[in-house]
């Protein structure tokens, strides 16, 4: 399906992409603030970390966005060679929606391996699917790499079929994240129903967390295959990198409105774990379904649950 380029459908995708952006940035921010002021005591150094290193890479990527769209769109009018020009900070701002990718996708992996019950399948689980994630981020890498002798915006559709191959894989390493997550979330119930209905809410927020990504590479598989004249491909993929950013922080802000539908959740969920005698590991490693939150219990109360 041929569609001739116009302003609209080309300049015009650029400055939407940049509007719904910085709605997506400041809803990242706002996350941002709420984990602070909740978790940011409580969470492990590598969590804290993480989150910090995306925050920095999320607010890079939207400058050097911003940046690049004002060249286009204003800078232009006294220069209008610039139109057709690849802004090198386009290629920048690419650099960093993949490092967001990378580090989020290898969070899940590491939370794969972390609420995995059976012992003997958390590294093959989580190894696989982090290879499949660093498989992801090397093609978006090699995109990047090969992107940088253009000189012209429009020879990014030179990389069609490339763009094609490493959109697909993210949705295929956001996909088996979010089953991969899931399947193990299930392998966590108790027969108890409080904690039953608590992972079922797990799984369920899990799947929709996975899904803003994984359509996103879709999207952008299918305009760049259809719409390859027009920018329209462009819009989705420079929205990948703030999905991802607001992915995580929401992953990590919804623990304690999964928690509060049910009271005193960690200590149900401890206690069943506990006199479960097909648990192969503590409980203490398996409350990680809630993301990392820390027990609420003392020793002493582990050893009268006994």
């Amino acid at each position: 399906m041929l569609v001739a380029p116009t302003v609209d459908n080309t300049y015009g995708m650029l400055y939407a992409a940049v509007v719904v952006s910085a709605v997506l940035y400041g809803v990242g921010i706002v996350q941002f603030w709420m984990y602070i002021r909740r978790y940011h005591a409580k969470d492990p150094l590598v969590v804290k970390s993480v989150v910090i290193i995306v925050l920095v890479c999320d607010i890079m990527q939207q400058g050097l966005l911003t940046y690049a769209v004002y060249q286009y769109l204003v800078t232009s009018m006294r220069t209008p060679a610039i139109l057709q020009s690849l802004e090198r900070s386009f290629l920048v701002e690419l650099f960093f929606s993949c490092a967001i990718a990378t580090l989020v996708q290898q969070f899940y992996c590491w939370r794969i391996y972390k609420i995995t019950v059976e012992n003997r399948f958390r590294f093959p689980l989580a190894g696989a699917v982090s290879i499949l994630g660093f498989t992801t981020s090397a093609l978006s890498y090699v995109f990047l790499i090969k992107a940088v002798k253009f000189s012209l915006l429009t020879d990014f559709v030179e990389l069609r079929k490339l763009a094609i191959i490493t959109n697909s894989f993210t949705a295929v390493t956001d996909i088996t994240i979010s089953v991969a997550l899931i399947i193990v979330l299930h392998t966590v119930k108790t027969g108890y129903k409080k904690t039953t209905d608590m992972v079922n809410r797990l799984m369920v927020f899990t799947f929709n967390t996975g899904l803003p990504t994984s359509i996103c590479a879709v999207l952008v598989i299918i305009c760049v295959t259809a719409f390859s004249e027009t920018f329209l491909y462009m819009f989705f993929f420079l929205l990948l990198g703030r999905l991802y950013t607001n992915s995580i922080l929401v992953t990590l802000n919804c623990r304690e409105y999964i928690k509060s539908s049910q009271n005193n959740f960690g200590q149900d969920l401890e206690l069943s774990l506990n006199i479960s005698v097909t648990s192969p590991i503590p409980a203490s490693e398996v409350l990680v379904p809630s993301q990392f939150e820390r027990s609420t219990m003392h020793d002493s109360d582990l050893k009268n649950s006994h």
